[in-house]
């Protein structure tokens, strides 16, 4: 007997491989000797088809900006939204007492270093004074820049290409944290044209920076807009006032009442997309320089002709992009080409972003008659990848990270932030495999198997006790609505239940180590939105069966495979 458990275990291990995700398999508690174990090895046929991934949950703690335009694919464009943070106690340096010849306040600190009324008249040449609603001097604006940190880039390094910023508001609507926001977003309800901050014109690659500078590990390139002087100085006001209003309160909450956030929108080129990482705008201001003993402004060691004595600098005050703050990207698909794509039933497609996803239907059913009455053990399901031969000048790669997810729960998986759980959803991450990717391998799905048949059974409880079951469904403008169904061959036609999404995304996660060893946990899952496709095994021509049921193309159908244990009776 421990000889036959012993073999089915081998099974699964052989034909599996190592899984994390095999808990409440029951490969190891079997009954007693008084009965037979049977171990077996069952295909079934999946069907698959590309669909159109329509729009996606696209607040993403990267922005993605540019133009590009595939000979497959079509043109991709890309822009975001997004707002800044302003950590809770911002101050701004108060203005210089003259009078008192101090950059000290009243409990004896430095925080009165700015230019003033009362400074030298080549001081105040390039900034504006910030007044209080008394018409009191508070502080002063010289200017404000912006910089778009990218680590990296999709396309030509070299394509001359162009952006433009704009400021939120005055329009219809405001983002809002409690709202989930999609790649079909419309920035022109939350911008007008007319509040334009900047434009700036640049290369992936910066080459008037220097190599030895751009070769430096250390070395981020950004995109940097100077707010037009107008912008500049109407914001800055906004920003110093409710700062000084808020005193040590001003957060978040105080920030967007003086400045809503940014769109930042491609108006030229074609050929690359920068991948932001990290927004930062430095909102900037003239101090003096001074004397931390005296408290007296420092003079300068050397004085041209019609220059001011007075040693001075430009301070700022920086307000970036982090998760606690919205940022959601717009993109916009070629719809015709991707459409064209779809229609092509000899194989799938996976296509990011905002592309084309696969849907795999799985045999439910079948596996359900089939297989009653015994355990499962273990399910593997691979999808094939087709190798391609690329000889575009910049070509998209394929996808390292796929996520198998159930259709009822790829909206509110992403929207929710959640994690692969084994049940509902699993995750192929190629990130530390040294191996060629052929192939996306989901080596134990048999919880996410019983998940489908946890909800029929509950369905079909609901209409034996009830006499109907009540389903969530989505209408073509979105909006979720209740149908009562009483007989489960409606139901199943409704929900989907059987149906399957293969989903590119960008996996992050959170390196740990200790003496012994290091490791890696998943923090976030989000869709990936970099420009990437693969060819996958499949198509929608492997639905086409002959009489007896049997696919007409089976190169176009692929393979479930799943180790189960029957138990019977001991023969006496």
């Amino acid at each position: 007997m421990k000889a036959k458990y012993a073999l089915i275990a081998l099974l699964a291990i052989t034909f599996f491989g190592c899984d994390d995700n095999t808990a409440g398999l029951g490969l190891g508690m079997f009954p007693g000797s008084d009965q037979n174990i049977n171990g077996k090895l069952t295909t079934f046929d999946v069907t698959t088809e590309s669909v159109h991934a329509g729009k996606i949950y696209a607040m993403s703690n990267i922005g993605y900006v540019g133009k590009f335009t595939d000979e497959t694919f079509g043109t991709y464009q890309a822009g975001f939204l997004a707002e800044l943070n302003c950590p809770k106690g911002t101050t701004f340096p108060g203005i210089f007492n003259y009078d008192k010849n101090t950059a000290f306040d009243n409990k004896n600190k430095l925080t009165q270093t700015m230019v003033g009324e009362g400074g030298n008249a080549k001081d105040k040449e390039d900034i504006t004074f910030v007044r209080d609603e008394n018409d009191k001097i508070i502080g002063n604006i010289h200017t404000i820049e912006l910089y778009l940190w990218y680590d990296s880039y999709f396309g030509d390094s070299l394509t001359a290409s162009r952006l433009s910023v704009y400021e939120l508001g005055d329009a219809e609507k405001e983002l809002n944290e409690n709202n989930a926001y999609y790649t079909d977003i419309n920035p022109e309800e939350f911008y007008t044209p007319q509040n334009l901050l900047g434009t700036k014109a640049y290369t992936a690659v910066d080459l008037s920076v220097k190599d030895s500078i751009r070769n430096l590990s250390t070395y981020v390139p950004s995109v940097h807009v100077s707010f037009k002087d107008d912008a500049a100085i109407r914001i800055g006001r906004e920003i110093i006032q409710h700062a000084y209003k808020a005193g040590t309160n001003f957060d978040n909450k105080a920030f967007r009442e003086a400045f809503k956030g940014i769109y930042v929108k491609s108006d030229y080129g074609d050929g690359t997309i920068l991948y932001i990482n990290q927004i930062q705008m430095n909102v900037v201001y003239k101090s003096y320089a001074i004397d931390t003993i005296k408290g007296t402004i420092l003079p300068k060691t050397v004085v041209k002709d019609g220059e001011s004595p007075d040693s001075t600098y430009y301070g700022y005050r920086m307000f970036t992009s982090t998760r606690e703050v919205i940022q959601a990207n717009q993109l916009k698909n070629d719809n015709t080409a991707i459409q064209d794509c779809i229609k092509k039933d000899g194989w799938t497609y996976l296509k990011s972003p905002a592309g084309i996803f696969t849907q795999i239907t799985l045999p439910i059913n079948k596996i359900a008659d089939q297989l009653q009455g015994d355990t499962l053990n273990a399910v593997k399901l691979g999808i094939p990848i087709y190798n391609e031969t690329n000889d575009r000048k910049f070509g998209m790669s394929i996808p390292k990270s796929v996520l198998l997810i159930r259709n009822k729960y790829k909206d509110s998986f992403f929207k929710n932030n959640q994690l692969s759980d084994g049940i509902t959803s699993s995750l192929f991450d190629y990130s530390s495999s040294t191996s060629s990717l052929t192939q996306y391998t989901f080596n134990n799905i048999t919880q996410m198997i019983n998940n489908c048949l946890a909800d029929k059974e509950a369905a079909e409880r609901d209409i034996r006790e009830k006499g109907f079951t009540k389903v969530s469904l989505t209408d073509p403008e979105g909006n979720v609505y209740e149908e009562n169904v009483d007989n489960i061959e409606k139901w199943e036609e409704l929900i989907e239940w059987d149906k399957f999404v293969l989903i590119p995304v960008l996996v992050t996660k959170d390196a740990s180590s200790n003496s012994y060893y290091s490791s890696s946990n998943v923090i976030s899952i989000q869709h990936d939105l970099k420009p990437g496709y693969a060819r996958l095994k499949g198509g929608s021509k492997g639905n086409q069966q002959d009489p007896q049921g049997n696919p007409l193309y089976p190169d176009n159908v692929l393979k479930l495979e799943v180790i189960s244990t029957s138990f019977g009776t001991k023969s006496k």
